[in-house]
C-alpha cells in the first residue's frame, strides 16, 4: 500500500476511498495499477470466508469485520460500514441532541443516508467492531453503540484533527463506554448539590434584591457543576491553580459557589455598604474578582482566581493567559501542568470578538504558550437581543477554533451528567497534549439580558418556549429519583441545607454589618506599598557591575558565527562601555537590562520584532549565520543573575498587550515590558489601556508595573508611523494611576527602567520612545550619565545663562533637538529650552523651581510636533500656566489642528517642522 493509499483510509478521505472502490468495481481500467492491486488485496484479506480480520478498518480508524458469506452486491463490500462508522465520528455531532429547548433539531440527514445504504441483512451481520466492551457483535448493535457515543447529549468535533494520536486517543476514551460511563451515587448527589446551589442562589438574590441587576445564570446553571468538576479533577491531576476569566453573566454565582467568596460580601456589594473612609470599588459587583484556596476530595488544595473584568467581554482572555504564564515561570512549571487558564465565553462574544482568535493563536507560540487553555462557552443561543443567525456565519459559535486543531465538545445544558463526563475528558486531553480544548455548553437564558430587560420584545417565540421549559434542576431531580438508589429524603436534605446556608449568610451579614472588603497586596504583592514614596530611588550603575555587564554583552562565545554587522555593533558597544564612544539608546538599554538582571530581577520583553528591534537598534538576540541558533548575551552575565526573555510576538497588539499586563499582575518582581512596533499601532490595544492598565487600581485595587514602549516622533513617515497618540494617555491620567514619559536621552531611558523595578510600588509606565534619536549623535549620553545621577523629571537648558533668558520654551521629546539646533545656529542667548521628560505625574515642583531660576522671563511657549488638537498641549497648558506669574499666559507653537496624526509627504513635513521652530523662536 502506498503512502497516499494509507492516508486515504483516514478522516474525510474515506468518502473518496469509497468512490475509488466504486470505480474499481465498475471500471478497473480507470484506476492506476497501484489502486487496482490495493483493492484486490483488500478484498482477499477483508472478505475471506475464513473470518480473517486482516486489512480491515479497526477502532482507531479501521473497522475489522467478517461475514459468513461474501456478497459482492452487499453494501458491506462497498465500504459501507467503514464510511458509516467514520460518519458518526466525523458528523455525528450534527445528529446529537444538543439544544435543551428543541429549537434547533438534530440533523440526521448525513448519518441516515449511510444507514439507508445498508440492507436489512447487513444489520444482522456479525462484525468485529474493534471497540473495547463491544467486540464482535451484530452491525445494528455497533450502530446503536455509536448512536449513544456521538448522537446523545454530547456532540464531539474531533475528526478533523490532523494528529492521529490525538484523534485516536479521544475515540479510545469515548467509544469503549459510549460516552456514557457510569455515574456513582456520590457523584450524582454532588452534581445535584452544585446545580441546586446555582439555582437557589439566583432565586435568593431575586427575592432579596428586587430589581437589581445581577446578570443571572438562570438557564445555564449546569456551568456550576461543570466548574466544580473541573476544580475537583484539577486536584486529581495535582494542579496548583486555575485562573478563570469570564464576562458578567453568572459571575456572582461562580464567585459564591465555585470560588467560595462569602455570600455576605456579595450582599454587602448589593447594598453598596462601604467601609468608613474607603474610596471603594469603582466598578460594579458583577465585574469583580476574587481568589481562594479550595481543598478537593483528592486531598490536593487548588488555588482559584477569578480575574476582574470589564464589560469588554473577551478582553480578559489574554490577561489570564499572561497571569498563568507568570505563575508557571515563577513556580518553574516547565511542563505547564500545574497552572491552567480557564476562559469562559459567551457564544456571541466567542464568534464576534477578534481577540478570541488572537489569543487562540498563542496556544503553540514559544513565548506565550501556557500548555493549553480550558475553554467553556456558555451558549445562551442569543447575544443580548441578537440571534445566532444574525451574529455569525457559521453553524456553531465555536467553529472559529477548528483552524487551531483543537477538539470541541458540544453538550446539552440540561444534562449535567454529560457535562460532567465531557469536563473530565477535556481536562485529561489538555493535560496529556498541552493544547486548548473547548466545551460548548448549549443552554439558554431564562431572563433577559439583565433582570430589568424584557426578552419577549424581540424573541417572543423563543421566550414562550423558555417560559414553558422546566428548569434543569427539576429535570435532574426527576432523573435521580428514577435511578432507584437515591431517595427523596436525600434530595430534600441537600435542598434544606443550601436554603438554610443562604439565609444564615444573609442574616449574619446584617447582624455584623458586613462591609465591602478589598483583598489586595497579599501574597507576592505583600512587600509593595500602595502609594508612591516622595524620595527617588538610586538608579546609577555601580562601577563594580559595569565591567562584567559590558564584557558579557559584547563578547561572543567561541564557535559562534555572528553577522559581520553585529560584530561591528558589539565592537562599538565595547568602546561605549570603556567611555571611548558616546552611549546610544540600544546600549543604554542593554546596560540597564544587565544591571537589573544582576540585581536579581527577571525581565520579560514582548513585541513584534522585539529581539532585534524594529529600528535595528536593540540586537539583544543574535542569530548564528551558519546554523541560525539564537543567542541572548544578556543571559550570560553571571551565575547568580536573573534571566531575560525577549519574545518576538505574533502580529497582534490587543492580545499581546493583554498578555503582558496579565503577566505583570502575577509577578511584580519582574520587569515586564511590551513594545509596539510603532507607537501608532497601540491603537489596536486601546481596550487594554483604557479598561485595565489605566483603571485597574481604582476599579479593582490591582496594581501593575507594566512598561509600554511606544515609538513616537515626527520624521515624515506619515500618519501611521509618527504618533503614539500621547494625548490619549494623558487623558487617562488621574490620581497617580500611571506614569507617562517622553524621553530625550539614552541615560534617561537607562535610569527610568531602573527606577521602575527598584521603587517600592508598582505603577504602569508609558514611554514615548524615539526613532530617529536612536542614532542621533546629539542625543547620545556619556558613561558618566549612566554611572552617576538618577532619572530627571525635567531637563534644564544645558547652555542658557539664566540672567540673559527672556523666553522660556517648554517641550517634550524629539522636537528639543530641532529647537536646540536653531537656537545654536542663531546664537540666541535670550531663549532657554526646558524638556519635560515625565509628563505624568506632572512635575509641578520641578517646573516651578525652574521658572523661578530665571529672573527676566517675558514670554512662555509650549512647543510640540503634534497637531494642536493632539499631543500634550491641552494637558500641560493649565498646569504650566498655574505655575507662571499671574499676568503671563502660555503660548502655543506647533502644527495647526489636523484630523490625522501627520501628513504623508516628507516635503510637507519638513516645511511644517521648520515653521513650528520659527514660530517658537519668533
Amino acid at each position: 500500500m502506498t503512502t497516499d493509499q494509507m492516508m486515504s483510509l483516514y478522516g474525510d478521505n474515506v468518502v473518496l476511498l469509497e468512490e475509488y472502490y466504486k470505480q474499481f468495481k465498475e471500471d478497473p481500467s480507470s484506476l492506476t495499477k497501484d489502486w487496482i492491486d490495493f483493492f484486490q488485496e483488500l478484498e482477499r484479506t477483508s472478505f475471506s470466508n475464513n473470518g480473517s480480520n486482516g486489512g480491515g478498518f479497526n477502532g482507531n480508524g479501521y473497522v475489522n469485520y467478517t461475514s459468513t458469506e461474501h456478497r459482492k452486491d452487499s453494501s458491506l463490500s462497498d465500504f459501507g460500514i467503514i464510511n458509516l462508522l467514520n460518519a458518526y465520528r466525523r458528523q455525528g455531532h450534527l445528529a446529537a441532541n444538543l439544544d435543551p429547548l428543541g429549537i434547533n433539531k438534530p440533523n440526521r440527514e448525513f448519518i441516515d443516508l449511510k444507514i439507508k445504504a445498508l440492507k436489512e441483512s447487513d444489520l444482522d451481520t456479525e462484525v468485529d467492531s474493534g471497540i473495547a466492551n463491544l467486540g464482535k457483535t451484530k452491525l445494528k448493535n455497533v450502530i446503536d453503540w455509536f448512536e449513544k457515543t456521538y448522537c446523545g447529549s454530547i456532540g464531539c468535533e474531533h475528526y478533523y484533527l490532523v494528529n492521529d494520536e490525538e484523534r485516536e486517543w479521544l475515540q479510545n476514551r469515548m467509544e469503549p463506554l459510549a460516552n456514557n460511563d457510569p455515574i456513582s451515587k456520590k457523584t450524582a448527589l454532588r452534581l445535584f448539590e452544585k446545580l441546586y446551589q446555582a439555582d437557589s442562589f439566583e432565586n435568593f438574590l431575586a427575592k432579596k434584591f428586587v430589581g437589581k441587576k445581577r446578570f443571572s445564570l438562570e438557564g445555564g446553571e449546569t456551568m456550576i457543576p461543570m466548574l466544580d468538576t473541573l476544580v475537583e479533577e484539577a486536584g486529581g491531576h495535582k494542579m496548583d491553580a486555575l485562573v478563570i476569566g469570564m464576562a458578567h453573566r453568572g459571575r456572582l454565582n461562580v464567585l459564591v459557589n465555585i470560588i467560595r467568596k462569602p455570600a455576605g460580601l456579595i450582599f454587602a456589594e448589593f447594598e453598596e455598604k462601604l467601609n468608613p473612609g474607603q474610596l471603594g470599588y469603582a466598578d460594579v459587583k458583577y465585574h469583580l474578582g476574587y481568589s481562594n484556596h479550595v481543598m478537593t476530595h483528592y486531598g490536593k488544595e487548588v488555588k482559584l482566581s477569578l480575574a476582574f473584568n470589564p464589560s469588554h467581554l473577551e478582553a480578559v482572555d489574554p490577561v489570564i493567559f499572561g497571569s498563568v504564564r507568570a505563575r508557571q515561570e515563577m513556580a518553574k512549571d516547565t511542563d505547564r501542568s500545574k497552572f491552567m487558564p480557564v476562559a469562559i465565553h459567551g457564544d456571541a462574544a466567542f464568534a464576534g470578538q477578534g481577540v478570541v482568535a488572537e489569543t487562540l493563536n498563542m496556544m503553540n507560540l514559544e513565548g506565550y504558550t501556557v500548555g493549553g487553555t480550558f475553554h467553556i462557552v456558555i451558549n445562551n443561543q442569543i447575544g443580548f437581543t441578537t440571534l445566532p443567525s444574525e451574529s455569525r456565519s457559521t453553524l456553531y459559535a465555536t467553529d472559529l477554533a477548528k483552524g487551531f486543531q483543537v477538539p470541541i465538545f458540544h453538550v446539552n445544558g440540561d444534562d449535567p451528567e454529560a457535562a460532567y463526563r465531557v469536563t473530565k475528558l477535556a481536562l485529561e486531553y489538555r493535560q496529556k497534549f498541552k493544547k486548548d480544548v473547548i466545551i460548548d455548553l448549549i443552554c439558554y437564558r431564562r431572563l433577559g439580558h439583565n433582570e430589568t430587560d424584557e426578552p419577549s420584545f424581540t424573541q417572543p417565540q423563543m421566550y414562550d418556549i423558555i417560559k414553558k421549559h422546566p428548569k434543569t434542576i427539576s429535570l435532574y431531580e426527576q432523573r435521580l429519583l428514577q435511578r432507584g438508589d437515591i431517595t427523596p429524603e436525600e434530595i430534600q436534605f441537600i435542598k434544606d441545607g443550601i436554603a438554610q446556608g443562604l439565609e444564615d449568610s444573609f442574616q449574619q451579614a446584617k447582624e455584623k454589618d458586613t462591609r465591602i472588603t478589598v483583598d489586595t497586596l497579599g501574597g507576592v504583592w505583600s512587600r509593595y506599598t500602595k502609594e508612591p514614596l516622595d524620595s527617588d530611588v538610586h538608579t546609577e550603575l555601580l562601577q563594580q557591575q559595569l565591567g562584567g555587564i559590558v564584557k558579557a554583552v559584547t563578547t561572543l562565545p567561541e564557535g559562534y558565527t555572528a553577522n559581520p554587522k553585529h560584530i561591528k555593533v558589539l565592537e562599538d558597544r565595547k568602546k561605549m562601555g570603556a567611555g571611548e564612544l558616546p552611549i546610544d539608546w540600544g546600549f543604554a538599554e542593554a546596560l540597564s537590562f544587565g544591571s537589573i538582571l544582576e540585581n536579581g530581577f527577571p525581565i520579560r520583553l514582548g513585541g513584534q520584532d522585539a529581539q532585534r528591534g524594529t529600528f535595528s537598534h536593540r540586537h539583544a538576540t543574535l542569530s548564528d549565520i551558519v546554523n541560525g541558533k539564537k543567542l541572548t548575551l544578556l543571559n550570560h552575565i553571571s551565575d547568580k543573575q536573573a534571566k531575560i526573555e525577549i519574545v518576538n510576538s505574533s502580529l497582534s497588539e490587543y492580545s499581546c498587550l493583554g498578555f503582558e499586563y496579565g503577566f505583570s499582575l502575577a509577578d511584580p518582581s519582574s520587569l515586564v515590558m511590551w513594545e509596539a512596533q510603532f507607537g501608532d499601532f497601540a491603537n489596536n490595544a486601546q481596550v487594554i489601556f483604557d479598561q485595565f492598565i489605566s483603571s485597574s487600581e481604582i476599579k479593582w485595587q490591582r496594581m501593575s508595573g507594566l512598561v509600554c514602549l511606544l515609538p513616537h516622533g515626527y520624521e515624515g513617515q506619515g500618519p501611521e508611523h509618527s504618533s503614539a497618540r500621547l494625548e490619549r494617555f494623558l487623558q487617562l491620567c488621574a490620581l497617580d494611576n500611571i506614569q507617562v514619559a517622553n524621553l530625550t536621552t539614552p541615560a534617561q531611558y537607562f535610569h527610568i527602567l531602573r527606577r521602575q523595578i527598584l521603587q517600592s510600588f508598582r505603577k504602569p509606565l508609558i514611554i514615548m520612545t524615539p526613532k530617529s534619536l536612536l542614532r542621533l549623535k546629539d542625543a547620545a549620553s556619556s558613561l558618566e550619565d549612566i554611572t552617576t545621577g538618577a532619572f530627571k523629571k525635567i531637563l534644564p537648558d544645558p547652555v542658557a545663562k539664566p540672567e540673559k533668558v527672556e523666553k522660556l520654551l517648554f517641550c517634550s521629546g524629539k522636537v528639543y533637538y530641532d529647537l536646540r539646533k536653531a537656537i545654536d545656529n542663531q546664537k540666541l542667548e535670550n531663549v532657554a529650552v526646558v524638556r519635560i521628560e515625565q509628563l505624568y505625574p506632572f512635575p509641578e515642583n520641578h517646573i516651578k523651581q525652574m521658572i523661578t531660576s530665571y529672573g527676566k522671563l517675558k514670554k512662555f511657549v509650549w512647543v510640540q510636533e503634534e497637531p494642536k488638537n493632539q499631543g500634550a498641549w491641552f494637558f500641560v497648558r493649565d498646569r504650566i500656566e498655574a505655575l507662571m506669574p499671574e499676568n503671563k499666559r502660555l503660548h502655543y507653537a506647533g502644527r495647526s489642528e489636523f484630523p490625522s496624526p501627520a501628513c504623508g509627504h516628507v516635503v510637507t513635513h519638513l516645511k511644517e517642522q521648520e515653521d513650528l521652530v520659527k514660530d517658537a523662536l519668533s
